[in-house]
């Protein structure tokens, strides 16, 4: 119902707002139609089955049976007189042991992993959508500079054109304008080519059709202004370190379920029942006698110890070194993943600090190669610039731009990094 209701607000977004989306919109639609989640969800259910049914090793089991016998000598045509027997039986039988607890906190633990493992499956789509989404934006805005670009350098080379038929202007200014201009056509051509080819890329994320026309809606400059990222009061954890966290806690349940498995009694109960019906001295001509019925009951209770566990070098008792094992490895795991999530949000920190910086930098660059282009081109329209210089500044403004709106998507990236490494909702920290 939910990815229905999803592809028919999808559909309504193409009539009404002529298929824009947002990134939220985009998000949506990936968590709905995305087949990476569908196939981590499957596995998920697995578990939360097994986690439903992990008593099941408790269930009684029963059996029916019956069974007729016939003696071999009523099968002589000499002797019609023979006995016969008919009956039936069933039995239930009930086994306990105590590794049935372990079993059921196993279930319960191996669902939490999993749980951890869908939700990270999760934020991976969601992360990797909303980055690429911005991606597509950075590729959008390079595409319109470049192609602001392409129309300066025709109307210069327009302009010169004009002013060379004027016999005003030499024919090489003319030749290097021309030159200038076409060199800048396949930029934008290629600029062109790879956006397309990513947002092919970003619909399958969506789980859309190649063929739906979107236009996304949405800028980078909202990060320009970002006040000091500060982690006061947010747990310092991720899912890696929860994860193991919870694999120590199924290490430690695996420790007593060998324990129990060496040690630990089982305890047996069954309960048997059969009919039976005898029929003595039959003879086909007479009728015979009538049946003797003979019935029976037995409950049987049992209970197994093992011994071998107490045996050193038994195989039990090596399982239950092996487990050990497996713990004190998971708690070593957890100590270094602890260890380099520190290390990562403190790398994370100090690049966005960095690009926050560079920012600030780059935004004054492009003020300064602006005023400068503005100024060539009022002395080239003069005549006292050549075109060589004014070539020159526009490629400087060109390059000062790209490299604002470069440094603007890396601190998202890291931006959203830091929030899915922490587990954050996307856009705490920019807020």
């Amino acid at each position: 119902m939910k990815k229905i209701l999803a592809l028919a607000a999808f559909s309504l977004c193409q009539v009404v707002y002529a298929t824009t989306l947002n990134v939220e919109d985009a998000v949506m639609l990936a968590l709905d139609n995305n087949i990476s989640i569908e196939r981590n969800e499957i596995t998920f259910n697995a578990l939360k089955r097994a986690k439903k049914h992990s008593w099941n090793s408790v269930s009684p089991s029963v059996s029916f049976g019956a069974s007729s016998s016939v003696p071999v000598d009523a099968l002589s045509d000499n002797d019609s007189s023979y006995g016969a027997a008919f009956g039936i039986s069933a039995t239930l039988s009930l086994n306990l042991s105590a590794n049935l607890y372990t079993s059921m906190q196993g279930a319960k633990f191996n669902y939490e992993i999993g749980e951890l493992t869908f939700s990270d499956a999760v934020r991976s789509v969601e992360l990797s959508v909303r980055q690429t989404f911005y991606g597509l934006l950075y590729e959008k805005e390079n595409i319109a500079l470049q192609e602001r670009n392409l129309e300066i350098a025709k109307r210069q080379y327009s302009t010169n054109l004009q002013k060379y038929n004027a016999g005003r202007l030499s024919e090489l200014d003319v030749l290097s304008a021309e030159v200038s201009y076409k060199e800048k056509i396949p930029t934008v051509e290629s600029a062109r080519t790879t956006y397309q080819n990513d947002l092919a890329n970003f619909k399958q994320l969506l789980g859309i059709d190649l063929d739906e026309e979107i236009e996304l809606s949405g800028d980078l400059d909202s990060l320009i202004n970002l006040n000091e990222i500060k982690l006061d009061g947010i747990e310092i954890t991720s899912s890696s370190v929860k994860t193991l966290e919870k694999k120590i806690e199924a290490a430690k349940n695996s420790v007593l379920d060998k324990r129990f498995s060496a040690y630990a009694p089982s305890l047996n109960a069954s309960f048997s029942w059969r009919d039976q019906y005898w029929y003595a001295g039959y003879d086909d001509g007479k009728g015979g006698d009538a049946p003797d019925a003979t019935k029976s009951a037995t409950l049987t209770l049992s209970a197994t110890i093992p011994l071998d566990g107490c045996l050193p070098w038994s195989a039990k008792s090596d399982n239950i070194e092996s487990a050990k094992d497996s713990l004190s490895d998971y708690e070593l795991q957890l100590k270094n993943a602890k260890t380099s999530l520190r290390i990562s949000v403190d790398s994370y920190l100090r690049s966005i600090k960095q690009s926050q910086a560079s920012i600030k930098s780059k935004q004054a660059n492009v003020k300064l190669a602006q005023k400068s282009y503005d100024m060539t081109y009022d002395a080239y329209s003069r005549g006292t610039k050549d075109l060589l210089s004014l070539q020159s500044s526009n490629n400087t403004l060109l390059s000062a731009q790209l490299s604002l709106k470069s440094e603007i998507y890396t601190l998202l990236k890291n931006l959203m990094n830091l929030e899915n490494l922490l587990g954050l909702k996307f856009g705490t920290l920019g807020e």
